[in-house]
């Protein structure tokens, strides 16, 4: 049971991982356009 929960918890870090990405770049967008407008 220890191997197919290894795996898992690697394919939840993985797509946090992923998620963590893509909301910092699109904070850095976010801000970019804020300071554009300002």
């Amino acid at each position: 049971a220890a191997i197919p929960a290894v795996i898992a918890y690697n394919r939840f870090a993985t797509s946090v991982d992923r998620l963590s990405v893509r909301y910092e770049s699109f904070m850095e967008e976010f801000v970019n356009i804020l300071q554009r407008k300002g």
